[in-house]
Order: structure tokens, then sequence, then C-alpha cells
């Protein structure tokens, strides 16, 4: 529409770029899962406590009752668990979920299958109000992370809505970018633009969260 190629090569990389840009999904989504982690681990405390049985009855019984966020790997723990043996289904529990708080918890967990002993309950329940003091921490640092990207979204906008103003009211003040010379000012401003969102991307994302439980290669 407006005969500007480099234009139209910066709006769809806008379009497939900016939500992944200004949107927190990927942590947001760990810290759901790591809320739904600490709720699960106090389920089957309450079933080993009530005398459900053994851990495998309990995470079995669990399955039916999971959060949502934890319905698919708690069901795969409870089926591996039956074929491959509870400390193997553990640890593929804790591989599918790949995050330091399912480490905590099925590391207390296969300790306590290698050592034995009573109070498997109340260390599940221990461990559950440690994650849940975790999920907190992490809550409050997103919170201040969210700051800076509600910043950056708000001047995204007003820069989209004062370009839309300008091919509308004012085409002949843009009228240079038509040019050959034009087109390349464009895509230099479109790569400098490009470059500061994901700076601020990386800056305000945290990185990859390094686990301490690993098996195989990653060991």
């Amino acid at each position: 529409m407006t005969g500007w190629p480099v234009g139209g090569i910066a709006a769809a990389a806008g379009v497939l770029g900016l939500p992944h840009l200004l949107s927190p999904s990927r942590t947001r989504h760990g810290i759901e899962r790591a809320d739904a982690l600490v709720t699960w681990t106090r389920r089957v405390a309450d079933l080993l406590a009530s005398g459900a049985g053994g851990l495998a009855q309990a995470i079995t019984r669990s399955a039916a009752t999971a959060p949502e966020p934890l319905v698919e790997p708690v069901q795969r723990l409870a089926q591996r668990a039956r074929t491959h043996g509870m400390e193997a289904a553990l640890r593929e529990f804790a591989d599918g979920l790949a995050d330091p708080a399912a480490d905590a918890i099925v590391l207390a967990l296969l300790l306590r299958l290698r050592t034995g002993g009573r109070g498997l309950a109340d260390l599940l329940h221990r461990q559950a109000d440690a994650q849940a003091r975790e999920v907190a921490a992490r809550r409050d640092v997103e919170a201040d992370r969210a700051k800076p990207r509600a910043t950056v979204r708000s001047l995204v906008g007003i820069t989209l809505v004062m370009l839309a103003g300008l091919l509308l009211f004012a085409g002949h003040y843009l009228a240079p970018f038509s040019t050959g010379t034009g087109q390349l000012v464009l895509a230099g401003i479109s790569v400098f633009g490009a470059g500061a969102l994901m700076w601020m991307h990386r800056l305000t994302t945290p990185p990859p969260p390094r686990r301490y439980l690993t098996t195989g290669e990653a060991r």
C-alpha cells in the first residue's frame, strides 16, 4: 500500500516478533508451573499422611487431581513408576519439567527412597513450604521486570500511532522514504529499533534456570 518494500518487511517482522519480545510468557509459565508443583507436593504429602499407601500409590492417586500445568507430567510419572521403577520415573519427571523447583522435590524423594525411614509426608510439606517462598520471590522479581516492559509497550504503541497518523494525514512528510535512499534509511531505523527491543528483552528476561539434578549426557 505504501510502496515501501522495507516497510513491509519491517511490519511483518514486527507482527511476528513483537509479541515474543514484549510478553514474558516463558517466565510466567515457569512461575505458574512452580506454583502448581507446590500444590501437587502438598497433595502427595497429605495422601501419604492419610495412609493412602506408599509413594507410588500416593502419586497415582494424585494424578487425578493434579493442578492444570502438571496434569500430563504427573500422569506420565504415575505410568512410568509402574513400568520403569520409581527412581527412573522420578528422574524422567524432573527432566521433563527442567526446573530447579522440580529438582528439589525429586531429590528429596530420591534420597528418602534410597535411605528409607519415616516422615516422608513431613519432608514433602517442608519442601513445599520452601518452594512456596521461592515462588513468591520469583513473582516479586517478575513484577519488577514488568515495569520496563510496560514502558516499552507504551513507546511502541505511541510510535505506531504516530506513524499511522503521518501515513493518513501527512503523507507528503514521509515522501522521502519512497526513494531508494529513503528505503536504506528506513532499513537502518528498523534494524536499530529491532536491536534495541532485543536488547531490552535480554535485559528483562532471566537466564534459563541452572539445574542440579541431571541425568545422562547432561551430567
